[in-house]
This record gives C-alpha cells, sequence and structure tokens, in this order.
C-alpha cells in the first residue's frame, strides 16, 4: 500500500548522535494527505515489496514531470537498491521516494550492517556493478546506519537530478 502526499511528507534526517534509530512511522493525518501537486509528491512503503512494485511508484511519481531518459535512469537505481536490500541486505525493511526541488530522492532500508561497496572486478565473473550505477547515476548518494534498537541495519539515500 502507498500513499501519495504532498507538502511535508519528507523523511527527516536522523543520526545515532541524536538518538534516532529508524524511519518514523507513517502518519497520513500528520502530513495531510491530499491531492499530490505537480512540485512536491512522495509515497513511502513498508515492506515486503518487490523491486517491479517500486518501479511502478516511482514511475507514477515521475509521470509529467521528468523526461524518458531520466525515468529510465531513476527506475534502474530503484531496481539496484530493492534487490540488493533482498540480496544482500538481510531484506527490505522500507522504501520511499519522493519529488521536491528538480530531485528524486529515494531511501531504501534493509537489515544489514553490511555497507555497498565497489568491487575490483573480474570480468568472467557476473555481477558487483550494481553499487558502482547507483553511485554513478545519482547527484548524491549517502549510507545512515541503524542503531540497535530495531535490529542491524542501514538506511540508503540517493538523490538524482530530475532533467
Amino acid at each position: 500500500m502507498s500513499e501519495l502526499t504532498d507538502g511535508g511528507s519528507r523523511l527527516p534526517e536522523f543520526s545515532p548522535a541524536d538518538g534516532g534509530s529508524r524511519l518514523p512511522e507513517f502518519d497520513p493525518e500528520a502530513v495531510g494527505v491530499r491531492r499530490p501537486g505537480p512540485e512536491r509528491r512522495s509515497v513511502r512503503i513498508a515492506a515486503p515489496l518487490k523491486a517491479r512494485g517500486a518501479r511502478a511508484e516511482v514511475s507514477r511519481l515521475l509521470d509529467g514531470v521528468a523526461g524518458e531518459r531520466c525515468v529510465n535512469d531513476a527506475l534502474l537505481v530503484v531496481s539496484e537498491l530493492i534487490s540488493n536490500a533482498d540480496r544482500h541486505g538481510g531484506g527490505l525493511r522500507e522504501f520511499a521516494a519522493g519529488v521536491e526541488d528538480g530531485h528524486l530522492w529515494l531511501e531504501v532500508a534493509d537489515h544489514s550492517e553490511v555497507l555497498p561497496e565497489s568491487a575490483a572486478h573480474d570480468p568472467l565473473v557476473p555481477g558487483g556493478f550494481g553499487w558502482s550505477l547507483v553511485r554513478r547515476l545519482s547527484a548524491e548518494a549517502r549510507i545512515r546506519p541503524w542503531t540497535a534498537d530495531d535490529g542491524p541495519g542501514k538506511t540508503i539515500v540517493v538523490s538524482l537530478r530530475l532533467e
């Protein structure tokens, strides 16, 4: 299930220093769920969610606000992040996406403390290009660790320019 919202639904930043351990609960009434405006839209989905569902949500968010190349890049990044959360991150915890100020932002939370890395690659071994691809297509990519309150995990936060 997802909710489209406008105004005020962007997920706040958390860090272990300020005691933040996880993404806040989504409260539609607190953010005033209403029809999305063209300049600011977001969606937030708790697991389980597969890459196909996340791509559909991002496609809907980008409808009318981004060109075909930008949409294709965004859908590739979404696929990589969701698939990697499933394959390497102990499963997806939560997915969030939004359009704001000419950018698409994505947040993917999983259950692993292991950080993604760009491996020196053997051309004869398949895989290993995902994190490099995400970083190359994104204007910004950050990793926010979770604290022990909710078990191990991390949130990957990326931003892509809408051109």
